[in-house]
This record gives C-alpha cells, sequence and structure tokens, in this order.
C-alpha cells in the first residue's frame, strides 16, 4: 500500500531529544542542543523550528529544522542544520525510500527557501530524488576495525610525529574549565591571524561560550599542552555513533613539537575505545591542504552535497520590499 505523510507538527523537545539519541545515523548536528546553541550565539535570530512527520504507515521522522526571518519578516529561511553542518531528517523507526521521497518533497517544496547539507551517514537521503545544488564531501574513519588496524593505515609521517609530540613532553587532556576555552579561543586568533585571508568561517568566544556552558557530555574540548601551555587543541562532538571533528587550532610556535598529530592520534583511539562506528574530519572548505591532511590519516571521501532552494515567491517578496523602502524613504 502507497504511504502518505499523515500529520505534520512542530516536535516537543522530549520527541526530539528522543529521536535524536535513537537513530542510528543522527550526527551531534541534528540535536537540539546543536540548535539552541545557535539561537543564543545569532542573538536569537536563527530560532529551533524542529517537525515531526508522521506516515499513514505508523511510522515517524523528525526535521530538525531552523530558520531566520528576512526582508522585514516577510519571508522565512529554513537551514537544515546550523553552521552548514549535516541536516536532514533522522528517526528510530526503520523508513525505506517511499519515506525518503516524501520527506524530500516536504523540505523542498513546504519549506521555501532551504539550505540543506546531505547526511552522508544516511543512505536514503541519496536514493530520494534529491536534486543537487552544490557536490561537496567529508572524510571519515571508519572505526568497526578497531584503532590498531586504522593506525596501521597512517602514513609512516603520522606515525613519527605523534611519537615526537610525546617524546618531546606534548600531552593531551580535556579541557574541565572556563580558563582551559579561553585558552584554546587564544589558540584559535592565533591560527586567524596565520590564516589570513585563506580563512573559511570566523567564530567570535561567545560561541565556545555558550558550549562551555552547557557542560554537554556531548562536546569535548581537547587540548595539547606543553610546560603547562596550550598549545593546540580539537573540538570534537559525539552522538550515537558519531564522533566529529569540528573545530583545530594550534600556535605555529610549537609546530615542530607536532601536537595536532598526538591530539589525533588520542581523539581517535578514544572513540575507537568507546564504542563508536564513525570519526568524521567534517568538510575541508575547497582546501587542498586541509584534504590532504585528513586522507593521510587514512580518512575516505564521503558525499556530502549541498541544497538550496529558493521560493518562487521571493522574487514578488524583494519587489514588495522596495516599494515599501521607497514609500518610506
Amino acid at each position: 500500500m502507497k504511504i502518505s505523510i499523515a500529520n505534520i507538527h512542530n516536535a516537543t523537545n522530549e520527541e526530539w531529544d528522543l529521536i535524536w539519541r535513537e537513530c542510528n545515523y543522527s550526527t551531534y548536528f541534528h540535536s537540539r542542543e546543536w540548535a539552541e546553541i545557535w539561537n543564543v550565539y545569532s542573538k536569537g535570530k536563527l530560532n529551533p523550528g524542529p517537525k515531526l512527520i508522521s506516515f499513514s504507515d505508523g511510522k515517524k521522522a523528525l526535521l530538525p529544522l531552523s530558520f531566520q526571518r528576512s526582508l522585514k519578516g516577510l519571508a522565512k529561511n529554513y537551514i537544515s542544520s546550523p553552521g552548514g553542518t549535516f541536516g536532514g531528517w533522522i528517526a528510530k523507526d526503520e523508513l525505506d525510500v517511499d519515506h525518503a521521497v516524501l520527506l524530500n518533497g516536504y523540505l523542498t517544496k513546504k519549506c521555501g527557501n532551504l539550505i540543506w547539507r546531505l547526511n552522508p551517514y544516511d543512505e536514503l537521503a541519496f536514493r530520494a530524488g534529491v536534486r543537487i545544488s552544490k557536490d561537496d564531501e567529508t572524510h571519515t574513519l571508519n572505526l568497526s576495525d578497531g584503532f590498531d588496524a586504522i593506525y596501521n593505515c597512517w602514513t609512516k609521517g603520522h606515525v613519527s610525529a605523534a611519537r615526537k609530540a610525546r617524546k618531546e613532553g606534548v600531552s593531551i587532556r580535556l579541557a574541565s574549565s572556563c580558563d582551559d576555552w579561553d585558552l584554546y579561543y587564544q589558540v584559535y586568533e592565533d591560527s586567524i591571524r596565520r590564516w589570513g585571508n585563506k580563512v573559511s568561517s570566523r567564530y567570535s568566544w561567545e560561541l565556545f561560550q555558550e558550549m562551555f556552558r552547557r557542560n554537554s557530555p556531548s562536546i569535548r574540548l581537547w587540548l595539547a599542552e606543553y610546560q603547562n601551555t596550550v598549545v593546540a587543541g580539537a573540538l570534537c562532538f559525539y552522538s550515537k555513533k558519531h564522533v566529529v571533528y569540528w573545530h583545530g587550532a594550534a600556535l605555529e610556535k610549537y609546530f615542530n613539537l607536532r601536537p595536532v598529530n598526538l591530539l589525533m592520534y588520542e581523539t581517535i583511539k578514544d572513540a575507537c575505545e568507546c564504542g563508536y562506528r564513525w570519526f568524521d574530519f567534517n568538510p575541508s572548505g575547497g582546501h587542498e591542504g586541509v584534504k590532504s591532511f585528513k586522507t593521510s590519516f587514512g580518512a575516505v571521501s564521503m558525499s556530502s552535497p549541498v541544497i538550496h532552494r529558493t521560493s518562487k515567491v521571493m522574487p514578488l517578496i524583494k519587489t514588495v520590499s522596495k516599494i515599501a523602502k521607497k514609500i518610506m524613504s
């Protein structure tokens, strides 16, 4: 029997949290916490707007949407997940292609203005007939065979670099205080200075402060220290089976100690020991050097294209807004 969408309603916090925890292909970016962090960081301009979709066969899926208004509130712009991260639906029920087609139709036809990066861990999203706007990829390690198998695939350069860092006295620990997060942000500021115009994104201290404030088990800031100085860090997010290395920075002065290589060793080893399935290095923002760094750890490419849809009434709304401005001026 052909299925259909039976009901759509605004998801409660409890529904969102439960489905996110139980979904096998969810990432941290599908969580309520991620949407709320960006709501605070945007000072209320970006708002969570999750939808719970019920199907005629009794199955359900959740769309962890966020939205912001533009053109004096006349237009509503949806983002499948803030910060250009993996979006799409999540579900604890086992869905099939028919469900995915219906969900794709809702997202691309009913949400009007939409930005959606496909979740590379949900194969149904790629079979739902989605029209891609921009190809992209992430790089990922499959942790199923354990850390030793992954470590054996590393280049000799990475292996020797991690050993060098430990031999030189670099140590790795988790951040535990606001001061730790502040020290990491200072390292990030040094990296921003070094990257210059090549930087693809800039975040203010308020974003990191909000992450620390939540004291979340899904957020871990790993720090590399040398002689009581924080010299590098890796900010990782955790969901049911997925770990993502979302943000990293290092002090140029200590590059010769190779602290980032030791950070990667410890964070990946920990993910394996804790039973996670995937360690995701995240999209590279078009930087070939960054991509090369990830692949040298044995990470493989996984497609993560972007969909960008604009409502057919958007040009009319813009015209009305321009007319209104002229009348008011």
